[in-house]
């Protein structure tokens, strides 16, 4: 699982070519087209913020879970600075127990390939069903095998952003794991050409659909691909590796 530790105060800076507000949009338009714009909504992996705050802006009451406390203190801190309400829960998205029942959770980045085999998978999944009520949807997004394939082919690569840098390094393994560590060299406020650096390495699991497809079943999901079409296209469009995947609890 992945921690973010000390990436948590440069997480915004560092992931800002990730276009959230797309994202938020695409499951606005789900929420929609559901009609569960005054339902309660579960966000899993909820990091920064950067799909439950746009949410929130749209009056939507929006709750966010995620393992790394750093990360959430920074949620937290954003909510509070601009007046809204918000659960938030520090736990693990394969155990996780919430206080009530919600109509939508969704898992949207690259979290479910931080769980490390389809047990955990499973794991997601079934406290996914309980938290969710009857006729309730959780939806999430995941990256075929080629994505990683082809960020490991570019090796190592830096990005600047202002002062600060962060090298990229990605790898695929044969046992379908891929391994991205993150090494940031932050330049210090005191000194010109002084920098600080720091390392995180997180391993992700390369899932498929069909893994993806018998872990769901088992635990009772039922798959909705015709929404997923509806509300998904255009952001998939973008991201030929990225795939939607909704699922419903019927009973």
């Amino acid at each position: 699982m992945k921690i973010y530790h000390e990436l948590a105060p440069y997480y915004d800076r560092f992931m800002s070519f990730i276009d959230y507000e797309t994202e938020a949009e695409a499951i606005y338009r789900f929420l929609c087209q559901e009609r569960k714009t005054n339902g309660h909504i579960l966000d899993i992996g909820a990091g920064s913020g950067g799909h439950l705050l746009p949410l929130l802006r749209r009056g939507l009451k929006v709750d966010g879970l995620d393992y790394a406390e750093e990360m959430l203190a920074i949620l937290n801190s954003k909510i509070e600075k601009e007046g809204f309400a918000s659960h938030l829960f520090h736990d693990d998205m394969r155990s996780f127990q919430t206080n009530g029942l919600y109509d939508v959770i969704y898992c949207f980045g690259e979290t479910v390939h931080h769980l490390s085999d389809t047990a955990e998978l499973a794991d997601f999944f079934r406290c996914a069903y309980r938290s969710l009520k009857v006729g309730g949807s959780l939806l999430f997004s995941w990256q075929e095998k080629a994505y990683f394939t082809e960020l490991a082919e570019y090796g190592e690569f830096y990005e600047c952003h202002g002062d600060d840098y962060l090298l990229w390094q990605a790898s695929v393994a044969k046992d379908e794991t891929a391994t991205i560590a993150y090494t940031a060299f932050i330049k210090s406020e005191e000194a010109d050409d002084v920098y600080r650096r720091f390392r995180e390495t997180h391993r992700l699991t390369v899932f498929d659909g069909k893994q993806i497809k018998k872990a769901a079943q088992t635990i009772g999901f039922c798959f909705c691909p015709d929404v997923t079409s509806f509300c998904f296209d255009d952001l998939l469009a973008e991201e030929p590796y990225k795939r939607v995947t909704i699922l419903k609890k019927v009973n």
